[in-house]
């Protein structure tokens, strides 16, 4: 038995219901969605968020490693009826064993009419 079928027992036994709607197509499965809780430096798209600074707004996903995320790929996944988009995420190996994906998740925001004027 490898890490990630270790792994992956532990996941479907304790992992949350996601819903992964990404290029046209929608899969129901588990992983971990958990409030990020970082207290040092930070930085999220570019961004430097202050140290010590946390909201719950982030979370933070690890989930089945046939999932791969991008940042910008259309990707939302939904969790306890919250959508969220990828901002950030690779895979975690254990020696030659991809274990798990995670990835950093935003609460997806709608856009407005008004949000088209803003220039970043």
């Amino acid at each position: 038995m490898n890490v990630s079928s270790t792994f992956k027992r532990v996941l479907d036994r304790y992992g949350n219901t996601v819903v992964i709607r990404a290029k046209g197509r929608t899969e129901v499965t588990k992983a971990f969605v958990q409030p990020l809780r970082r207290r040092h430096r930070l930085y999220i798209n570019d961004k430097v968020i202050p140290a010590g600074y946390f909201d719950n707004a982030y979370k933070l996903y690890i989930g089945d490693r046939r999932h791969r995320f991008t940042y910008g790929d259309g990707t939302v996944i939904t969790c306890m009826g919250e959508q969220y988009t990828v901002v950030t995420g690779e895979e975690f190996i254990v020696g030659d064993d991809e274990v798990y994906v995670w990835a950093i998740l935003s609460p997806k925001k709608e856009c407005k009419e008004d949000d088209y004027d803003v220039i970043d």
